[in-house]
């Protein structure tokens, strides 16, 4: 297995790096000096959790009329008819700035005065912008192109066809139907040479299946180790000694969407086991429906 070109992820470092990519899939590597994330607003917005999405709009729309509301008792609430003088000033004027925020208008609060009118004017058109703001992330982050790829924990160093190879196994977790699935792996490990400790090496790993029409299951990917293998002459201990990281890259073809999805992660230290074998997580049941137990994907058992 010949060495390959640096994929973009560095060669040469002034001291020992312990992984490129992270067990979740995102780069080990700390930014300063760019662009700050607030300043990339909307790729900030749509790349939030969930939670943390909705909180943040719910927040913020509160705020807003939290803020109008206040102005409004400023410019004076007597500007605004409809409201009760003997209820709570603040707010009524904070049902009414939700009315005019939203563009509602039950009608039985509106204003009257120049003062209030000037207000409701720029804060119906500020109401008009976040909603469009808000339809456009929901949209945004509906449409994301996502996959839900699980890998196992591990990496193992097992038996195989009378030799050694390395396994690690994926799955789709999602009820949608996968199609035209491929996998690349490179392997980043430190030099061999000792006046080089520092470097990494880059290789292309060879899997004896890199390509499946469909992906209905869990997908044992399979490296062989022979004499042009990286991994050749290389025992669990050497592997984790040479920092050895194996770079994974999924893409398929996700039906339901018609859109390709890429999920990447590695293995690395710890990650690498041996002795051991992945057990099988699917059977057929007595209707004779194949039954697949996602939950087991980081089972093995000792060879």
């Amino acid at each position: 297995m010949s060495k390959t070109k640096d994929p973009g992820l560095g060669s040469g470092y002034s001291a020992s790096v312990s992984r490129m990519i992270n067990e979740d899939g995102t780069y080990n590597i700390q930014r300063s000096g760019g662009m700050h994330r607030f300043r990339d607003f909307y790729k900030y917005l749509i790349e939030l959790r969930w939670s943390v999405f909705f909180l943040w709009t719910i927040t913020t729309y509160l705020l807003t009329n939290v803020l109008f509301a206040g102005i409004y008792m400023i410019g004076g609430v007597e500007d605004i008819s409809g409201i009760n003088p003997d209820s709570n000033q603040f707010l009524n004027a904070f049902f009414f700035s939700v009315q005019t925020f939203t563009t509602v208008g039950y009608g039985f609060l509106a204003p009257v005065g120049a003062i209030a009118g000037i207000i409701s004017t720029f804060e119906a058109f500020l109401g008009l912008l976040y909603f469009a703001l808000i339809t456009g992330l929901l949209y945004g982050r509906f449409s994301k192109p996502s996959s839900k790829i699980a890998f196992a924990r591990n990496a193992i160093l097992t038996d195989f066809e009378g030799g050694k190879a390395i396994m690690f196994k994926i799955v789709n977790q999602r009820n949608s139907v996968l199609l035209k699935a491929s996998a690349k792996c490179t392997l980043a490990i430190d030099s061999s040479d000792p006046t080089k400790a520092l470097n990494r090496e880059y290789h292309s790993i060879e899997l004896q299946v890199d390509y499946i029409q469909f992906f209905p299951l869990t997908w044992t990917l399979v490296h062989k180790i022979d004499e042009k293998s990286p991994f050749h002459n290389l025992d669990i201990v050497k592997i984790r000694e040479r920092n050895t990281e194996l770079i994974v890259m999924v893409e398929a073809l996700d039906e339901t969407f018609s859109q390709n999805v890429i999920e990447k992660r590695s293995f690395a230290g710890d990650q690498w086991i041996s002795g051991v074998k992945f057990k099988r997580n699917f059977s057929v049941n007595s209707s004779g429906k194949i039954e697949l137990r996602i939950d087991e994907l980081n089972d093995v058992e000792p060879i």
